[in-house]
């Protein structure tokens, strides 16, 4: 009896010890994608788009709030919107995508909205390459919650930014790639991309357009380095109009929303409500501009996709005919 009683205790400590172990790892991953940024003084809610049931979370910055959605240069001018895509679940997801935007919100006067993804998850397929049922149900939902934002905000849908953080980056690109007059500027912050997933044909629709800004941290992940400098090359190698691509020295995986807060507004040409806060945040990060290899370039351009794709396809016609 002593014996078993000593067995279960011991089996007992041992589980205990299992669960305490998998609790740090998880804090860990939590705390290394806290949000640092400060909290906005605007009014945030969380919101169901009520066609397809998909949630948001939205935020209005401070002087929308005050002014009652008018603005404070023309009663008749809209507020620029920031969709902003969120990172891997657990580790990362749309609250806190929309809370690192908040006080960038207030200082710029964007309206922000955070759609709850389906595709960035741990369960997803890493890198991206298709379109599988849930980047469909995701191109769905995000399309009806914009415009569910249109009708029940001052939104501009003439002044729409696609940014990401982490994994959001395959959602930010595509999305802009497939819909490309819903957006008017694209600005990614330490994001994958998958070349795999733009179509070929749209780059006539948007590459004169479109301005793209893609943030590089020069310590990050290797997966999300790696295929931001992808997306530098895949860009240039179309000759998009506007391709601004910067290394930021010695930046880990953290979150930065000032750096495409400060690119948007320079591109739809609108000054900071709060100049003073904007340049201080920015000045925090040490950038330096990023120029791909010629190599990378050649490889990402459309020739050689096309001549990946037509070997993909000749293999599998292969691997078709061999088990007939």
């Amino acid at each position: 009896m002593a014996c078993n009683l000593q067995l279960n205790y011991a089996s007992h400590q041992m589980k205990h010890l299992l669960l305490t172990a998998i609790a740090l790892v998880l804090l860990s991953f939590h705390t290394g994608c806290a949000v640092p940024q400060p909290r906005g003084l605007g009014k945030y809610a969380h919101i169901q788009e009520p066609g397809t049931k998909a949630w948001y979370h939205l935020y209005l910055p401070v002087d929308y709030v005050r002014n009652n959605g008018r603005s404070s240069v023309s009663p008749r001018v809209k507020w620029p919107l920031v969709m902003t895509f969120h990172g891997m679940k657990p580790y990362d997801n749309a609250r806190p995508q929309e809370r690192e935007w908040e006080a960038q919100a207030d200082i710029y006067g964007y309206i922000v909205c955070a759609p709850e993804l389906h595709t960035c998850d741990s369960f997803m397929e890493f890198p991206l390459t298709k379109e599988h049922s849930y980047v469909l149900d995701d191109k769905r939902n995000v399309l009806a919650i914009m415009d569910h934002v249109f009708a029940t905000t001052a939104a501009d849908p003439e002044k729409v930014l696609s940014t990401s953080w982490s994994s959001g980056g395959y959602m930010a690109h595509y999305l802009v790639n497939r819909f490309p007059g819903r957006f008017s500027c694209i600005a990614t912050r330490l994001s994958n991309f998958s070349a795999k997933l733009m179509t070929e044909g749209n780059v006539p629709l948007y590459r004169d357009s479109i301005p793209v800004a893609v943030f590089i941290g020069d310590g990050d992940f290797a997966a999300c380095k790696r295929e931001s400098q992808e997306a530098v090359a895949w860009y240039q190698a179309r000759r998009f109009r506007v391709v601004h691509a910067m290394m930021i020295d010695n930046l880990g995986h953290r979150r930065i929303p000032q750096t495409a807060a400060a690119f948007f507004a320079d591109q739809i040409g609108i000054q900071p409500l709060h100049p003073i806060e904007a340049a201080r945040s920015v000045a925090t990060l040490l950038m330096t501009e990023y120029n791909p290899p010629k190599e990378l370039i050649a490889r990402f351009s459309p020739q050689a996709q096309m001549a990946e794709q037509s070997s993909r396809l000749q293999s599998r016609h292969a691997q078709s005919l061999s088990s007939q």
